[in-house]
């Protein structure tokens, strides 16, 4: 049987995989570092070549995780593919932590590929890195900071619960 960290429990937890057993988490956990992997590849592939286009190529891609909970295209390029030759799980569907996740390095790729388009290499380096730097800490620890920021922003604190007399 595979074994999860703490560190690691609570990190898929933070990405709103909560709703899934110790066990489960720990089944699931290295699969669900091939999407941020692949996407970290891909986008440094785009940044080496300062393309725009294949920076842009990358936008309805990280749109479609964004959008579609069972519907990443590289999450079903994995699922009906890619885990047969490793015999590993398929994916479970993206929580919405994630798939906010997905927007925000969806929106800093295009903003990276315009920056590129319209001279500003130094811009779109910034805003590339920025999402190669948050992919590679989620294929790596299972810290998701796209995650982080969207229970930042939309859920409550436990003191703003006991404020509101919720417990």
């Amino acid at each position: 049987m595979v074994t999860l960290s703490a560190f690691s429990d609570r990190n898929l937890d933070g990405q709103g995989f909560g709703y899934l057993d110790r066990e489960a988490k720990a089944h699931y956990a290295r699969a669900l570092r091939f999407t941020p992997a692949v996407c970290a590849v891909l986008l440094a592939i785009g940044l080496v070549m300062q393309s725009p286009v294949w920076l842009a190529s990358l936008v309805p891609i990280g749109l479609s995780g964004a959008l579609f909970p069972r519907g990443m295209i590289i999450d079903v390029v994995y699922n009906f593919g890619v885990r047969h030759l490793f015999r590993a799980p398929k994916l479970p569907p993206t929580p919405t932590p994630r798939r906010f996740s997905y927007l925000l390095s969806t929106t800093l790729a295009a903003g990276a590929a315009l920056s590129f388009q319209y001279g500003l290499p130094v811009l779109g380096f910034i805003l590339g890195g920025a999402v190669i730097a948050g992919a590679t800490v989620l294929a790596t620890t299972l810290w998701c900071v796209g995650s982080w920021i969207y229970r930042m922003l939309f859920e409550p604190r436990p003191h703003a619960r006991a404020a509101a007399g919720v417990s």
